[in-house]
């Protein structure tokens, strides 16, 4: 019995041990996600009192952004997981965006990244140029535009009163979730039916300033009104007509002035009261200024007409010389003391001619000199109505009217100026020491890329170079410009970014494929035609051998125009036969210091000799020391230029290549900028025989265009030739026809014309 106890007793403390070794061995094989433990979170960005809630627990995240939270299990743990919106601060709330880490590993210590989207609320207010606060209810719309393209139209009480926008996101980045910042520009603000701000050019950043002021562009405007001919102030005011419609009386004052402290920018139409005849007139506001009118007097009317009247007897006298005979044999016999008298034996008789012609029809020499005044009379008012229903010179809406130069031809050669679509808002705070004066605009913005094609059309350049290579958001831009070249009559080339932002060159299969896409879309778009094809400057090609460029560009040669951009006479030569020409680059030159002109001469001769095309460079000077250049080359007023330009004609280019239209980094630009004005592309346009008065363009949110209509000059020209030559023209018609004839001749009379005596 005492045998059989034993093995019974090993068998427990067996059964024992295992129990206590082999069990907790097994519950330590279930999964980590099934069993409680402790969540680890860390917010991006880091924001304190970030709620979370999960399993009925409550956690909020401490200054830093992290949280700690237990939790039951791991399994399927997003799904309990709830991020609520949250208000952190009174100005701040946050929504959930999306995780980062497999929250099933929160168990073993790991920590997940909790992306937020945080909102910001914002309030603004407006002043004007000098600083001085503007009452909001007298903004009547505004339209705030983010970097991520979304749009708040703000109107009536909205302009008062403060709004959550979006402050930031969340992306994914090679080290994890990173937050974004999100800025916002101001598209319009809308005063009197006119936008006041520059589209784009005044950017706030929620994360960074929560109350926003926003500048409006009014300007101080003295109008006044004088007489056309005497010189002397007329009128009792001015009625204004803004954009919006309404109309709004301003007398003068004792000066003779009326002045408006805070007109805002645009285009009005005014007309003078009191005084006389005053037309309505087109005037465009972008500057502090004095708008001068004038008004047709009751005397000027009266000199006009009389000037007129004179004019046309004149003109009758002169082509009928027998009244002259008429007048002085009045004037002598009038000085007679008794009229001499005919003597009877003699009759007249009617002269040869007058034999010839029919019965009681007028003579050649009354018919020719009566349709010769009617002839002048018509020529006269006709060129009164041409001049006058010209445009008005008043109204400019982009760079101002364009006036023939005949002392100059025009350019034997296309003048292609280099334009570039990288612009965005943030562009403008990089390396830039000037400014456009169109606003720091955006490169999407179709209404700044109309104004530019209209401005370089009015000084003479045919056409652009667009900077561009094959990315989504460029051929988005470059497409918008085509349509804008097209509604323009303007032409487009391409100059084809070769080279990334380090300098480095592009890959073979890269640029094979980006010339592809292009001679696709592109190669028989009547915008392109300058030269019969598509002209394509390769930056770059100066980098590779003729077999690398054959390989790279062969397949669209007979499709595109593939230049490049060689930089060196031993450059042209070596690539001669794999390309079709060549577009040099040259922006850093000194044509004034330098003998550049022997240079551009030895490399167009080369290029020419293979028959290529040759595209010499021009550029107004150069300054690129905040981007790594080490010289600056000034504009001398011009003279930079001139010089260039001078250099480039004499190597007998194929085309003119301007360096630049608006490359603001390198400072080559000629859109009329803040520093420099619009003196270059008035210089370039005289050298084009073009001469242009260029005006501090609009906003691109201005309303603009060419006005027609009546000038002063023209209304008081028309009014006096229609008040004497109509009514000369019907007298001359009626005296000269055959009917008048006959009721102005008594029977048996003579009939007109000089007696013969026999």
């Amino acid at each position: 019995m005492t045998h059989k106890i034993v093995p019974a007793a090993l068998l427990s403390l067996v059964a024992a041990v295992l129990a206590v070794v082999v069990l907790p061995a097994a519950a330590s094989a279930r999964p980590a996600s099934t069993r409680p433990g402790k969540l680890h979170l860390q917010t991006v960005p880091p924001l304190g009192g970030v709620v979370v809630k999960v399993d009925g627990q409550v956690a909020r995240s401490d200054a830093k952004g992290r949280i700690q939270v237990r939790v039951r299990d791991f399994v399927d743990l997003e799904k309990r997981l709830v991020v609520p919106e949250t208000l952190i601060s009174p100005d701040r709330k946050v929504v959930f965006d999306r995780f980062r880490g497999n929250v099933d590993a929160g168990g073993r210590g790991k920590v997940v990244e909790l992306g937020l989207r945080t909102s910001r609320l914002v309030s603004w207010s407006f002043i004007d140029r000098f600083g001085r606060a503007v009452p909001p209810d007298r903004v009547t719309a505004m339209r705030l535009r983010s970097n991520t393209g979304e749009i708040h139209d703000l109107s009536g009480p909205e302009l008062a009163q403060p709004r959550w926008v979006a402050e930031s996101r969340t992306q994914q980045g090679p080290q994890g979730l990173a937050s974004k910042q999100l800025y916002y520009v101001v598209d319009s603000a809308m005063v009197d039916g006119t936008s006041v701000v520059n589209r784009a050019g005044q950017k706030f950043v929620p994360w960074e300033q929560q109350a926003w002021v926003v500048q409006l562009l009014f300007f101080r405007v003295s109008f006044t009104a004088t007489d056309m001919f005497f010189t002397r102030q007329v009128g009792d005011g001015i009625e204004l007509t803004r954009a919006d419609g309404d109309v709004e009386r301003l007398p003068f004052g004792r000066d003779g002035t009326a002045l408006v402290p805070d007109l805002p920018r645009g285009t009005y139409t005014i007309t003078v009261f009191g005084g006389g005849v005053s037309f309505g007139r087109p005037v465009s506001i972008s500057k502090d200024q004095v708008v001068s009118l004038t008004v047709i007097s009751g005397a000027d009317l009266a000199l006009v007409t009389l000037a007129v009247l004179v004019v046309a007897v004149g003109l009758v006298l002169l082509g009928r010389p027998h009244l002259l005979t008429r007048l002085r044999r009045a004037g002598t016999a009038g000085k007679r003391a008794r009229p001499r008298p005919r003597p009877k034996h003699r009759r007249r008789l009617p002269t040869r001619r007058a034999f010839n012609r029919p019965p009681h029809a007028p003579a050649d020499e009354d018919r020719q000199p009566a349709a010769v005044g009617g002839g002048i009379a018509l020529l006269l008012l006709v060129a009164a109505l041409a001049g006058a229903l010209l445009p008005a010179g008043a109204a400019r809406a982009d760079v101002g009217h364009r006036r023939a130069d005949p002392s100059s031809a025009t350019a034997p050669v296309p003048v292609l100026a280099y334009y570039y679509i990288w612009f965005n808002p943030t562009s403008w705070n990089r390396a830039k020491i000037d400014y456009p004066l169109l606003g720091r605009y955006s490169s999407d913005d179709v209404e700044i890329m109309r104004r530019h094609v209209r401005m370089a059309k009015s000084a003479g350049i045919n056409g652009f170079l667009v900077s561009w290579k094959h990315t989504p958001q460029l051929d988005e831009r470059l497409a918008k410009l085509v349509e804008v070249a097209r509604e323009e009559n303007f032409h487009l080339g391409i100059v084809y970014q070769g080279l990334d932002f380090a300098r480095t060159p592009l890959a073979f299969d890269t640029v094979r494929t980006d010339l592809s896409f292009f001679a696709t879309r592109y190669a028989t778009d009547p915008v392109f035609d300058i030269f019969g094809r598509p002209v394509v400057v390769w930056t770059g090609s100066d980098r590779f051998t003729p077999a690398q460029i054959q390989t790279t560009v062969g397949g669209v040669r007979g499709k595109l125009l593939v230049l490049g951009n060689a930089k060196s006479l031993e450059d042209v030569e070596s690539s001669q036969g794999v390309l079709d020409g060549q577009a040099y680059y040259w922006s850093s030159v000194d044509p004034v210091a330098g003998a550049s002109g022997r240079k551009l001469a030895e490399m167009s001769r080369a290029v020419h000799q293979r028959g290529g095309l040759w595209i010499a460079p021009v550029t107004p000077g150069f300054d690129a020391r905040l981007v790594g250049g080490k010289r600056e080359v000034p504009r001398r007023e011009g003279d930079t230029l001139r010089a260039s330009f001078a250099a480039a004609r004499l190597s007998q280019p194929d085309a003119i290549g301007l360096i630049s239209w608006n490359e603001f980094s390198e400072n080559t630009h000629i859109e009329p900028s803040e520093r420099f004005g619009a003196a270059d592309i008035n210089v370039l346009a005289d050298l084009l025989g073009v001469r242009v008065d260029v005006d501090v363009p609009v906003d691109s949110s201005e309303p603009g265009g060419p006005h027609r209509g009546l000038s002063a000059w023209g209304a008081l020209l028309v009014t006096g030739a229609a008040v004497v030559l109509l009514p000369l023209g019907v007298l001359l018609q009626r005296r000269r026809s055959p009917t008048a004839a006959r009721r102005g001749r008594p029977t048996g009379a003579d009939p007109p014309g000089g007696p013969t005596d026999l």
